[in-house]
């Protein structure tokens, strides 16, 4: 087993988990895709927010409302050594969104199933804070997924690269342009209207941007999240195709 193989099986487990923030969560969920056919986990991929039509056209999804036809078409694919993806539609260029009875209910139906959850959108940006009405998560949901970019560690918050960026500003209480510091990311990790707002399940913060930074940096970040109620943070080299985990540092 690849040490990557072994670090992605310990994010595999049955259940719900919701990816939320910025800087990778569809990363994130073609990789669990990906990893848990691998492991023989049934895999689900699902979202409670609106993802391009393109993001997820090759898992070859079933567009409805209805549980009882997406639980036919979810289990004909698992069983043919598939993922299975469902989406209540398709507007435009971007699937709809599942309600999350509708989710919760699968999960019941099939609870050896991971559900992965894509719960709010960041416009592919690096870094987010949540509106009031986001993410949007189960109510089952195991695990909540939360993920930021460590390229911001040294970048200015500008609309390039921060979404809501007004709200950020909130939380870390700086200007328009301003340095982010690791004292300043780790406040919007841990402000109760920040990264994880709304979770459910254990915490688990997923960081990527990895070997972009210098580690002690990294390092400074991390001595301000280890003692909170967060379980493990991950870094991850790389952003989108090419991330591939380094380190778990296990909190809880």
């Amino acid at each position: 087993m690849t040490s990557q193989t072994s670090y992605w099986n310990r994010l595999i487990q049955p259940g719900i988990v919701a990816l939320v923030g910025a800087g990778g969560k569809t990363t994130v969920l073609s990789k669990l895709v990906e990893y848990g056919r691998l492991k023989g986990q049934p895999i689900v991929v699902t979202t409670t927010t609106r993802l391009y039509e393109s993001q997820v056209a090759h898992y070859e999804p079933i567009y409805t409302r209805n549980i009882n036809e997406a639980d036919e078409y979810c289990t004909d694919r698992l069983l043919r050594g598939y993922c299975g993806a469902w989406f209540a539609g398709i507007t435009g260029t971007k699937v709809d969104s599942l309600d999350c009875d509708l989710i919760d209910g699968l999960s019941k139906l099939h609870p050896n199933w991971q559900i992965v959850v894509e719960a709010d959108g960041a416009k592919e940006k690096w870094l987010k804070a949540p509106k009031t009405t986001e993410p949007v998560i189960p109510s089952l949901t195991k695990t909540t997924i939360g993920l930021v970019n460590l390229q911001m560690l040294g970048a200015p918050l500008d609309d390039e690269h921060v979404h809501n960026i007004e709200l950020v500003q909130d939380i870390v209480k700086r200007d328009m342009g301003a340095i982010v510091t690791p004292r300043m990311l780790a406040d919007l990790v841990l402000h109760r209207q920040g990264l994880f707002q709304y979770s459910k399940g254990k915490k688990i913060l997923f960081c990527t941007g990895y070997e972009t930074v210098q580690h002690r940096i990294i390092d400074d970040f991390v001595d301000h999240i280890v003692d909170s109620d967060i379980t493990a943070i991950i870094l991850a080299d790389g952003y989108k195709a090419s991330c591939e985990i380094r380190r778990i540092i296990q909190c809880r």
